[in-house]
């Protein structure tokens, strides 16, 4: 029995020094880091937070102030026990005990300033008071969580340490150590990280298919003509995918647009809609030529406005968009997108980073080369369009060297541009927002003295017809508060810009610290969906003002604009 018992005794020895570990004391540095990120992560930026939603973002900083402070704490350590002055054990004591009372106090304190500051903010975007209750699931659920993510990063620094003793046996044991770090590093890198990401796109592929293939109660396959799905069609209703569904059968209906002041009754037409979806061929050029026959067969090139859309990652095209532009124009119009992907846009971005650029350059290409072929004087104006993610593949297909070379392309192939909630990885985004004229801030930045493109925010002006704004005109439509736009991974060392002074409308962020605030901004990018209408990532109230400035139909006022406005937000 001997042999077992030894047997047994060698294999449990790794899990105790694992386990020791885990369970080992709090190292002073640690619970210094862990007070001090854990106070700066109630700071606001540029969205408000419910308690869970600060509780998970707290207790992840709490964990990554330990993590640090005990990384610190370890070189500092060695050299006072290598100077001789470690100091005794009551004045560790003193000093851990000094440490635990001003975690509590900052308790006490960081969820009284919470609950004020947050209060502040959602007023600041028109939301409701958040109550005081909220606390007595910030600070326990925080420390729970903390707690877990602590545990993760000690268990690795187990094993860690247990593969070094393993190297130590047949190397030096300064050898030894980084080697066993160099070691887990790689086996999280390229094993764990690798076989987590094939686990969450065959999640995620496999979960939004089902979604993309249902179609959403109420939405029923239109009879007209002039949308894509219809019996009429070259596409059919089941390619579509959920949302070219939502989008065909939601086409502005003749009897609303005869209501819209300033648009004659017996000039009313019904709106055009092209949709192709993922199914509908296989490839992005093949859906982009279905569209172009799509459009030929509805008549699309003989409407007054021909706008190219680049979908988000669903596929989405926002409803508020094609509705303003519809009224605006009395159904004149032809709308045209294809879908590239059914996986929500940030999932997207993960697993497909050039999709949506793929699909938005095939789309304009083709409609383009059909466009320009007709006459000058008998087509109708070219638009294109992008949303968030939309925009971004909007953009791929103009982008240039310089920001003078892409607003060439912009200018020179289309009758005008909007782009709204543009992300900060657009490149055209990027190259006139660093070339802005001196003086202009990040959240409303000057380009070329806004002769050529113009940014605008939360309440767009009434410009009417500008003369200094010549034609074709580029809009960028951006929320101060959007972190879609404005949320990069510089957070995590630099201040951004958006947080200096001036500030733009409804933000409070004045207070950046290092790491921190970059894991703020990661949550605020998954609260900005859910923003109030005119704050955030939701440009539902903007669409009218937008579309009257980058294309107003003959004879446009902006008392036109502030009817129709209240028209379609009542």
């Amino acid at each position: 029995m001997k042999g077992p018992t030894i047997v047994m005794r060698t294999l449990n020895r790794p899990v105790r020094a694992v386990g020791r570990a885990v369970w080992s004391r709090p190292t002073t540095g640690g619970l210094i880091g862990a007070v001090v990120f854990w106070a700066m992560s109630l700071v606001p930026t540029l969205m408000p937070r419910t308690a869970v939603t600060q509780a998970a973002m707290s207790g992840l900083c709490l964990a990554i102030g330990y993590g640090l402070g005990t990384l610190v704490g370890a070189p500092v350590r060695a050299i006072l026990a290598r100077t001789g002055r470690t100091p005794s054990d009551r004045v560790r004591g003193f000093v851990r005990r000094g440490v635990v009372v001003a975690a509590a106090v900052v308790a006490v304190v960081g969820a009284a300033f919470w609950v004020a500051s947050q209060r502040h903010q959602r007023a600041a975007l028109t939301m409701g008071p958040l109550p005081v209750s909220a606390v007595i699931v910030l600070v326990p659920l925080s420390l729970l969580l903390a707690g877990v993510f602590v545990v993760i990063g000690r268990a690795l620094r187990g094993v860690t340490r247990l593969v070094a003793r393993g190297f130590a046996v047949i190397i030096p044991q300064r050898t030894a150590s980084p080697l066993a770090v160099g070691l887990v590093v790689v086996l999280v890198v390229f094993v764990a990280w690798p076989a987590l990401r094939g686990t969450f796109d065959s999640w995620a592929n496999s979960s939004f298919s089902i979604t993309d293939a249902s179609t959403t109660p109420g939405t029923h396959r239109p009879d007209a003509p002039t949308v894509s799905g219809s019996p009429a069609s070259l596409v059919r209703w089941d390619d579509l995918g959920r949302q070219g569904r939502d989008f065909v059968a939601d086409a502005t209906p003749k009897a609303e647009l005869a209501k819209v002041d300033g648009v004659a009754a017996d000039e009313v037409t019904s709106p055009i809609r092209v949709y192709v979806g993922r199914q509908s061929a296989a490839s992005n050029d093949a859906r982009a030529t279905l569209a172009v026959r799509e459009l030929e067969r509805t008549g699309a090139f003989k409407r007054k406005v021909l706008a190219v859309v680049t979908a988000t990652g669903s596929g989405w095209v926002d409803p508020d968009a094609a509705k303003a532009l519809e009224a605006l124009y009395g159904g004149d119009t032809a709308i045209v997108s294809q879908q590239y992907s059914f996986l929500p846009s940030w999932i997207a971005t993960l697993l497909e980073p050039d999709a949506s650029g793929e699909a938005g350059s095939a789309l304009f290409e083709a409609v383009h080369a059909h466009w320009a072929a007709l006459p000058a004087a008998s087509r109708p104006k070219l638009l294109v369009f992008g949303l968030s993610l939309g925009s971004f593949g909007t953009e791929a297909e103009f982008a240039g060297p310089t920001a003078q070379a892409s607003l060439a392309n912009l200018t020179s192939r289309t009758d005008g541009v909007l782009l709204v909630g543009p992300t900060a990885s657009n490149p055209i985004w990027r190259q006139l927002t660093d070339g802005r004229d001196s003086g202009s801030p990040v959240w409303r930045p000057v380009y070329g003295g806004g002769t050529v493109v113009r940014f605008d925010g939360r309440s767009l002006t009434l410009q009417g017809i500008d003369d200094d704004w010549r034609a074709p005109r580029v809009l960028y439509v951006q929320h101060p508060t959007d972190p879609v736009t404005f949320w990069d991974e510089s957070w995590f060392w630099r201040k951004p810009e958006i947080m200096r002074s001036p500030h733009g409308e409804a933000v409070v962020a004045r207070t950046w610290f290092p790491i921190v605030s970059g894991v703020q901004g990661v949550f605020d990018l998954m609260a900005g969906f859910g923003a109030p209408p005119g704050f955030g990532h939701d440009y539902r109230l903007d669409y009218v003002r937008a579309w009257a400035q980058v294309a107003p139909p003959s004879g446009w006022t902006d008392a036109k604009t502030v009817a129709l406005e209240a028209r379609l937000h009542s």
